[in-house]
């Protein structure tokens, strides 16, 4: 067992996304393809003399109620384990940006302390307890592209992506995913099925995947278009809002079209990043 370890934390992307009706639990039935992407999130665990301590390179994120001290909690709790371990988050992925940073952040923190202790817990069980914290956390868990149902901790993998590039770009605002939700409930709208997206996926056709690409999210327009334009001007496949927004991302075939984007929104002042898909996901 490790006394240190130190593990990344992948931000997500939505390639398709769509929105069913509110549950009684107040989740709602999503289908949706998410993508990790080689956007990271730093999470280094070491143990302690007792309990759990975490610091931030974003101080706003250090509260009782971070997602990061929640894993913890429910990590010593589920396995018996005492808690005794400092743990410090390098923070990159912008946060309520519609990247998933959170649900990533939580599951690194699973993860890490899972693979610290001896694995105690199987992927089944790692994944049961990421569910209680969002519902996003399974898929953080497992990463790589995955087809998700329900209130997207059904997932199915997927084959991996052809080679591309994504740049991935936000302004100064950011968006509350439960408000984005509560404004989508008051809007009537035909649902697309994942179906679109999914024959290309099988068939690798990154050309026809990134004409597929969809967020219903887009309706309530919470980004930026000049970013949209942007990335379009210099040759993007295609450009999604991800998740619940404000981020916007654009899908590359040529690695030099994604970085003259990444300068020209960069020099706007806009916050963005070039990355790629996660490809060959160690599996435990």
């Amino acid at each position: 067992m490790s006394d240190v370890i130190s593990v990344k934390a992948p931000a997500k992307l939505n390639l398709f996304l769509e929105i069913g009706k509110k549950l009684s639990n107040g989740y709602h039935n999503i289908e949706s393809v998410m993508q990790s992407v080689t956007l990271y999130d730093v999470l280094r665990i070491k143990r302690s003399d007792g309990g759990i301590s975490f610091d931030c390179s974003s101080k706003r994120l250090v509260y009782d109620g971070n997602l990061v001290i929640k894993a913890a909690k429910l990590f010593f709790e589920e396995t018996g384990i005492s808690p005794c371990v400092s743990m410090f988050l390098e923070k990159h992925i912008p946060v309520s940006a519609g990247l998933g940073g959170g649900s990533t952040d939580a599951a690194a923190a699973l993860s890490a302390l899972n693979g610290m202790f001896g694995r105690p817990l199987d992927r089944v069980s790692l994944s049961a307890l990421g569910k209680k914290i969002g519902a996003d956390v399974p898929f953080c868990i497992r990463r790589g592209i995955c087809l998700a149902r329900g209130i997207g901790d059904e997932l199915e993998e997927l084959d991996e992506l052809p080679r591309c590039s994504f740049v991935i770009a936000k302004g100064g605002s950011t968006v509350s995913t439960k408000t984005a939700y509560e404004t989508l409930d008051t809007i009537e709208r035909e649902c697309r099925p994942v179906s679109s997206i999914m024959n290309f996926i099988k068939s690798r056709d990154l050309h026809g995947i990134a004409k597929n690409l969809y967020n219903g999210f887009e309706i309530i327009k919470s980004f930026d278009d000049k970013i949209k334009n942007i990335m379009l001007e210099h040759h993007a496949l295609n450009a999604l809002m991800s998740g619940s927004g404000p981020s916007v991302f654009g899908m590359f075939e040529n690695e030099a079209d994604a970085l003259a984007a990444n300068k020209k929104l960069r020099s706007l002042g806009f916050t963005c990043f070039v990355c790629s898909p996660e490809y060959d996901i160690p599996r435990s």
